[in-house]
């Protein structure tokens, strides 16, 4: 019991701390949380690379596709934490637990949706990336397990989002770590003590998700930790579903799309061969967990956002956003600094293959000092989506990436090879941050995207 007394008083009242404070308050449970599911994906990598490059490339040719069916259900989980926290902004609690289990409802119907369709079409997936034939088993093994395991994912993602939007986010944190545990025992032991290879790493995947998505909903089901979700308001209230619908539809719709902009540049990337597909695979890990530390600041700031303008006090939430973006920049330059020369003995440090060394190291010279660019945009898209303004963050996903990247990578590797590919990442991480800068200053996200209802509503 004091165990839960104690995480349920780590909910952080924004109203009453310094923005600075209760951004870091916020904010380092997130990063933590992030920089695990980092290692929760680079565990597999270790891993399997020890086996080869071909075993090591099935993660890294499968996570575009997967990403397209999480973004599918994460613009769900995106109004979820929207609605919570406006309504908690509100001090209308009641309202913030239904919404959080009508957001449940819906991407519980929603993933399980995406499970089915992606489990049939694994295989037309992947030769549609045109994934060599060296690597393609491996990856449709690898691929198939891990689509059984999204409406885990989904569900651990969303209850993280319901919390972080009430104001906690240390609870999620507790979650991932346990998982984290989870899937460090088990994929060296079904990796090589039981010899199961890729599927070994896909199992134990699921296994840790799955576990831990059905204790966290236990847990907010039964209300220990202050925030409750009771079982009657899981009965469809389709006042609450069409607001769900109307804030996470257009983020979800456009967060695919750009996910699956990332799968037509992994298919340019594959053309490479395996050498470039692993140091491509390790630089994005490595640039990933950087930038889920600046995620980690802008879901933070996200979650405080939408309290002020729930409460009225948009003045506080411009602070806010300033003062995230401001520490993004400067923190994502000092790791992109050490990135730029000591980037290959980081290659290294996964897969010992000269080639793949040598084009991780490339990667990472080129990469590294537009990653403050891309880092800071993620905080205005995040400002955008925590008050509902879903429309305007999927403008901005959409243009930086079909109108900037992908073109780009299309083009310029043509002309300069696998080069190319990093020479457009450059150009479209820069774009982006400009394109963010002029929808945040257009202002329209200080508007309320939810309203107070009446208790017969509730």
């Amino acid at each position: 019991m004091k165990q839960e007394r104690r995480l349920s008083n780590t909910k952080v009242d924004v109203f009453n701390n310094p923005i600075w404070k209760s951004l870091i308050l916020l904010a380092w449970p997130i990063i933590i949380s992030n920089l695990l599911q980092t290692i929760y994906n680079l565990t597999d990598a270790f891993f399997l690379g020890k086996l080869g490059p071909q075993e090591f490339s099935a993660p890294t040719v499968s996570f575009p596709i997967i990403f397209v069916f999480i973004s599918l259900a994460s613009g769900f989980s995106h109004a979820g934490a929207s609605m919570v926290a406006q309504y908690t902004g509100m001090k209308n609690k009641k309202a913030a637990e239904k919404a959080a289990a009508q957001t449940i409802l819906t991407v519980g119907v929603v993933a399980t949706g995406i499970m089915i369709f992606g489990y049939i079409f694994a295989g037309r997936f992947l030769s549609l990336m045109s994934v060599t034939p060296d690597i393609y088993n491996y990856a449709l093994t690898y691929l198939r397990i891990i689509i059984i395991s999204l409406p885990f994912t989904f569900l651990t993602e969303l209850l993280g989002g319901i919390f972080r939007g009430w104001g906690n986010s240390y609870i999620a944190l507790r979650f991932n770590f346990i998982a984290i545990i989870m899937n460090i025992i088990l994929d060296p032991l079904l990796i090589f003590g039981l010899g199961l290879g890729v599927y070994g790493a896909a199992v134990a995947t699921l296994i840790s998700r799955g576990t831990m998505s059905i204790i966290f909903l236990t847990i907010i089901i039964k209300g220990k930790l202050g925030f409750r979700i009771h079982l009657k308001d899981f009965l469809p209230d389709f006042s609450f579903i069409k607001k769900v619908l109307t804030i996470g539809l257009p983020s979800s719709l456009g967060q695919s799309v750009t996910a699956f902009g990332f799968t037509v540049i992994i298919g340019v990337v594959s053309r490479f061969g395996a050498e470039v597909i692993s140091g491509y695979g390790v630089g994005n890990r490595i640039t990933s967990m950087i930038v889920m530390f600046a995620i980690g600041i802008s879901l933070a700031s996200s979650s405080m956002v939408a309290q002020f303008v729930g409460a009225g006090e948009t003045k506080k939430a411009s602070k806010t956003i300033k003062t995230a973006a401001a520490f993004t920049f400067f923190s994502v330059s000092f790791f992109s600094v050490l990135l730029f020369f000591f980037g290959h003995n980081v290659t290294r440090f996964f897969i010992n293959d000269p080639k793949v060394i040598e084009i991780g190291g490339i990667f990472f010279s080129l990469i590294s000092f537009s990653l403050p660019f891309f880092a800071t945009m993620s905080v205005f898209l995040e400002a955008l989506r925590g008050t509902g303004h879903t429309i305007q963050s999927t403008i901005v996903d959409l243009t930086r990436l079909w109108c900037v990247r992908v073109p780009l990578v299309l083009v310029l590797s043509n002309l300069y090879g696998f080069h190319g590919i990093f020479y457009a990442m450059i150009i479209s991480n820069i774009a982006a941050l400009i394109i963010a800068l002029i929808f945040f200053n257009v202002g329209s996200w200080k508007k309320k995207t939810v309203h107070t209802l009446s208790e017969e509503c509730i």
